[in-house]
């Protein structure tokens, strides 16, 4: 089992498109070429019990006016309280005319899905209303705003990007902007010979599977914002049963993985404990609580778990552990059982 769960993406190489009068009609941004890099941020509740902290970087290059573009994110998703998650997401992404390439390294294939409609031609400034301007990593870009959404564009390449709903919050702020660009040496990855599949976004109803949609909670919060803000809903005025099906579906990764890793978690620390209860020196009581470590390193980056003196940590660690023991056996199976995110949240709510 990895320590994280993650897809090991390389950043694509620019197709080499011909330049016409076509592909300039297509003009996404008013300037011809152009690299960003970003700052990502974010997290807030997903339950009463269950809060998200989000961090990373992002970049964003383009060429041909922005009808082809690279999109590249590295992100840390974290959960504290009643699950505890842990996930680092590293996501390439490379978005033409019509169709967008994720490449999946670690499962060997390729995700291709279309752009939504109006995607290749969209405004970002569509339902906000223009507020000023602002400096954004020393360029001066147009503040616009909405219902849950801000934007500030430079030529109508996104600075900042902030998402607001249910609670939560995802942000992308530009922290420096490249103009003059080699738009020919981007990388020396290129599209592997992997089996092509196709995949849709989420239904009208917002109900979906996890195999159809990305992994990752941020790519999903932000799609969802989308879907929204496109349709004119407001997020806060959701009738209770729509809101939590928004909800599972952001946090369906979370849900995923928990799913999985708690039951384990309870076997390995049964196993732990059994190791510990038959040795007498302090590098054999480690050697026990190595899996148990590995393990909880995919729920927290706290790794303080190293036994010093096993002779006198001995009957403290014992009774914690036993009490860790007792507490996952009683909520297992409310865990097997659980369906979706907040059945898995209700679970663990009040995790000792």
């Amino acid at each position: 089992m990895p320590l994280y769960t993650k897809t090991a993406l390389c950043l694509l190489a620019l197709s080499i498109i011909g330049t016409s009068a076509h592909a300039a009609s297509e003009k996404r941004y008013e300037i011809p070429r152009a690299m960003i890099f970003y700052k990502i941020s974010g997290g807030g509740a997903l339950s009463d019990d269950v809060n998200l902290t989000i961090e990373g970087k992002g970049k964003l290059r383009f060429k041909e006016w922005g009808a082809v573009r690279l999109v590249e994110r590295h992100i840390l998703e974290e959960t504290s309280g009643a699950l505890h998650y842990r996930a680092r997401r590293d996501v390439c992404e490379k978005q033409m005319r019509k169709e967008m390439l994720d490449v999946d390294y670690e499962n060997k294939k390729i995700l291709q899905r279309p752009l939504p409609k109006g995607t290749r031609h969209e405004d970002l400034t569509a339902g906000l209303k223009r507020i000023g301007q602002q400096m954004i990593a020393d360029v001066v870009c147009d503040m616009w705003e909405g219902e849950g959404v801000r934007r500030c564009l430079y030529k109508g390449v996104p600075l900042f990007s902030e998402y607001r709903a249910l609670g939560l919050l995802y942000r992308e702020e530009a922290t420096e902007v490249v103009f003059d660009i080699n738009v020919s040496d981007i990388s020396q990855c290129s599209v592997p010979s992997y089996p092509v599949e196709k995949f849709a976004l989420f239904t009208k109803n917002f109900k979906t599977r996890s195999k159809k949609v990305p992994k990752a909670f941020a790519a999903r919060f932000r799609m969802v914002m989308e879907i929204l803000h496109k349709k004119g809903y407001d997020p806060d005025a959701l009738p209770p049963r729509s809101r939590k099906e928004l909800i599972d579906i952001i946090g369906e990764p979370i849900y995923t993985t928990q799913k999985k890793l708690l039951p384990e978690l309870l076997q390995t620390m049964k196993r732990s404990r059994a190791c510990l209860m038959q040795v007498e020196d302090t590098p054999k009581a480690n050697a026990c609580i190595k899996d148990l470590v590995t393990l909880k390193s995919s729920f927290t980056d706290n790794r303080e778990n190293r036994i010093d003196d096993w002779e006198h940590e001995r009957e403290k660690l014992l009774e914690r552990l036993d009490a860790h023991i007792v507490d996952l056996e009683m909520r297992m199976k409310c865990i097997r059982g659980a369906k979706n995110f907040g059945d898995l949240a209700t679970c663990m709510k009040g995790e000792s």
